[in-house]
């Protein structure tokens, strides 16, 4: 049995543009590659014609199928305008598989032609995306600033790192970062929001590092609220049209979208500014979130009861 070859790729196009319009309007009869005679006499060959009714009327429509290695540019726009107004064509898709030039885009839109492209994941549309955007707002501790409280003002400053500093062994802020798990749920504002001091009963020796020791009357931290704004893009797939000026997708009835997963690891995503952005068209979800930074320490020091 002689096996039969495949369509071309822009047959292929076509063919596919035809079998998702034809699901998206059922009721309406869609042909691929049909000619249709012009009000000048001349026989017009299109990719795909739709047939139906609207309002008790006639209508027609016609698809250009663009399967190029570029994005469509205003000549198959040109083109494709006095086509379809030759046979009084009631609408006009223009489909490319790359997308488009602004100019075009423009242009379709004067002439009412609609500009589409596939949603789903075919090869040849790498450089555009669909998909919907997401929103994190991310609280999250930022600096933390920790003043010792010299019995006695040394004679010169004192150098230390926070994390160094220990009494009897035990970490100094340790304590403070159990203290900020306590409050986490009153933080709701940013900038400097903690400024708690700790004042000793009785003078305590605190250790700086090996070899260095100061005796102190109370200790005083600071803790810093920030907000990361993040976003991240995730794309989508599905059989269906998006549609270029309206930043809109069609997809038939039944249809299975499949969108990416979105990783909960906020360093993937990407920051965000807060102008504002045109409306996508598609669902823009937001979130807000609490960063927990800190692990508990159950047998952390009592600085409040020295």
């Amino acid at each position: 049995m002689k096996k039969r070859n495949a369509d071309p790729p822009g047959i292929a196009f076509e063919k596919v543009v035809a079998a998702i319009q034809a699901q998206i309007d059922q009721a309406a009869v869609v042909t691929h590659n049909e000619s249709i005679v012009d009000r000048l006499g001349q026989s017009r060959q299109f990719d795909v014609v739709v047939r139906g009714a609207f309002a008790g009327q006639k209508m027609l429509g016609v698809i250009e199928c663009k399967d190029l290695g570029r994005k469509v540019g205003t000549p198959e726009v040109d083109g494709f305008v006095t086509k379809a107004q030759d046979i009084n064509a009631n609408f006009k898709i223009l489909m490319s598989r790359r997308g488009f030039t602004k100019p075009a885009l423009a242009k379709c839109s004067h002439y009412g032609i609609q500009a589409l492209s596939l949603v789903n994941d075919d090869p040849a549309n790498k450089k555009f995306f669909v998909g919907t955007r997401w929103e994190a707002d991310i609280t999250r501790w930022g600096q933390i600033s920790v003043r010792l409280h010299f019995a006695q003002e040394p004679s010169e400053a004192v150098h230390f790192n926070a994390q160094d500093l220990t009494i009897r062994g035990k970490n100094v802020l340790d304590w403070f970062t159990n203290y900020l798990l306590d409050n986490e749920a009153d933080g709701t504002e940013l900038g400097w929001v903690v400024n708690i001091s700790i004042v000793f009963d009785e003078p305590q020796l605190i250790s700086l590092r090996t070899g260095c020791e100061h005796c102190c009357t109370g200790v005083s931290f600071m803790a810093e609220r920030v907000c990361d704004k993040l976003e991240r893009l995730v794309g989508i797939s599905g059989t269906g049209f998006f549609d270029w000026n309206a930043k809109q997708a069609t997809f038939p009835p039944n249809t299975q979208i499949v969108s990416d997963a979105v990783p909960m690891d906020f360093s993937l995503w990407k920051a965000r500014t807060d102008r504002a952005k045109e409306p996508t068209g598609f669902i823009e979800i937001r979130i807000e979130a609490r960063s927990v930074q800190f692990e508990r320490v159950p047998d952390a020091i009592e600085l409040d009861k020295l």
